[in-house]
């Protein structure tokens, strides 16, 4: 849908539905943040007139000298009709409609959402929701109708968020905001009349500035969740897609269908759809984050699910292996051999008190070049598929740099690496140095397992597909 590049990226827009006497209503909010705080040249609409912030109100889109990239419409339910056909037939391309009252409401809704749903359809119009709060990209664009103080701006990043809920996606730009995670944009699209969440994937697999795609999802209407499971098994070898579902209990799936009247359908069935089209499925809100940091890095693929672990702190081990059994994965123990060539490597005075078992403890009184030199002989050991360092930076012997020193190891092979380091202030200038280089890092320890839960997801499935392919070439 060129509609799609034109809303993400307009260069003119207009607000339908700004209030002379209310400077807080949706439109008005819209307005500024459109005019004041992205810069956009933004027209305000107001059949009755008169000025707002200093400029003239337009009393209809029609009278707007200008053409327009995109239209966001916040007036009562019955007007949006109306305005629907005046953005068709000033040539407008994308709508956003944040106005409520359609099919969430009941069968009145419904009929004045088919018929917002024609009239853009016989424009060429592409349109968001209606009842959504729009789109978010960082440091360009805001049509939410929250003020700007009250909600998080995570910075630009690669990350794109796919919402049912407006609500949903707002918390999500707080604890991307306060996590760090750069976001390559969001939106909120409601009800999904005209636009569904498989046209905003098509939409992100092919924009370059988005390595991994989220959706939180309540549910599909008829004939969507096979469209969109295919969409996604299409593009799989491109970008992983997360998906994060409401709507899991008979509760939920009534709630669901009065919020925007989705079908939630089976749990049990739509995760064996999602495994089986390669949709990495989070089962909460803590591992949609951490499947988000971990693939916003394009990690390396992972063979199997045999991790090597090692820290300062033998206990974080044990928290390790507790964590990494909920999901299949393994810390194989290490052979006699292999042990010997790490131990070789440690700081002499210290080879005889650490364990190499693995999980590898090399002890509180370990340094950088010790973890720079066990995880090189580590990582030439075919037993394992991933590396997990838990580094405790509690250790008189570990600096500011090792995460920098470590990632100049990790460059060397062609295996996962995914840290833990506390996330403190002080410890910035670790988690960057593996960041800039290329390594995830985990907030917790159980955000570092989940992290390499979710590559092992995504690789298991592209085994799979290779192995059909295969099969179907011979035949």
């Amino acid at each position: 849908m060129t509609g799609l590049h034109k809303m993400f990226n307009p260069k003119t827009t207009a607000v339908v539905g700004v209030s002379t006497s209310n400077p807080f209503s949706p439109g008005n909010v819209i307005f500024r943040k459109l005019a004041f705080e992205n810069q956009l040249k933004t027209y305000p609409i107001n059949p009755k007139g008169g000025f707002v912030e200093g400029i003239e109100l337009h009393r209809s889109i029609s009278d707007v000298p200008d053409e327009i990239d995109l239209a966001v419409i916040s007036v009562q339910a019955h007007l949006v009709p109306e305005v629907m056909t005046e953005a068709g037939n000033k040539g407008i391309e994308a709508v956003i409609v944040v106005s409520g009252g359609f099919s969430e409401i009941g069968e009145e809704g419904a009929k004045l959402q088919e018929q917002i749903v024609g009239i853009a359809n016989a424009f060429g119009m592409t349109m968001v929701g209606p009842n959504c709060i729009g789109v978010f990209v960082p440091d360009s664009l805001d049509t939410f109708f929250l003020p700007s103080e009250r909600v998080a701006r995570p910075r630009r990043g690669d990350v794109a968020i796919i919402s049912q809920s407006g609500g949903w996606l707002i918390e999500r730009l707080e604890e991307f905001a306060k996590r760090d995670v750069g976001i390559a944009a969001a939106v909120s699209i409601g009800n999904a009349a005209q636009t569904d969440v498989t046209d905003f994937v098509h939409h992100f697999q092919h924009d370059k500035n988005v390595k991994v795609i989220v959706a939180y999802i309540e549910g599909f209407k008829d004939g969507e969740g096979r469209k969109f499971a295919e969409t996604c098994a299409k593009y799989a070898t491109r970008k992983p897609v997360v998906v994060f579902k409401g709507g899991q209990s008979e509760a939920g799936h009534r709630a669901a269908q009065s919020h925007t009247s989705s079908l939630a359908g089976s749990s049990a069935v739509t995760s064996a759809a999602f495994r089986q089209y390669g949709v990495i499925e989070a089962r909460d809100e803590d591992e949609l984050m951490a499947f988000a940091k971990a693939f916003s890095f394009e990690p390396k693929p992972m063979r199997g699910s045999r991790i090597g672990a090692l820290s300062v702190s033998g206990g974080h081990g044990v928290i390790a292996t507790d964590e990494a059994a909920q999901y299949g994965l393994i810390f194989p123990q290490f052979s006699d051999e292999d042990q010997q060539a790490m131990r070789a490597v440690m700081t002499p005075a210290y080879q005889e008190i650490a364990s190499f078992r693995n999980p590898c403890d090399l002890t509180g009184s370990a340094s950088d070049q010790d973890f720079e030199l066990v995880l090189d002989k580590m990582l030439t050991i075919k037993d394992i598929d991933a590396a997990l360092l838990l580094l405790l930076p509690y250790a008189p012997g570990i600096t500011l740099q090792i995460g920098a020193k470590v990632a100049n190891v990790v460059k060397r092979y062609d295996t996962t690496v995914v840290a833990y380091v506390p996330d403190l202030e002080k410890y910035e200038v670790i988690i960057r140095g593996f960041e800039l280089n290329g390594i995830p890092v985990g907030d917790t320890i159980e955000e570092a397992v989940q992290m390499l839960h979710g590559i092992r997801t995504r690789s298991h499935y592209l085994q799979h597909i290779g192995v059909l392919e295969n099969h179907d070439q011979v035949h």
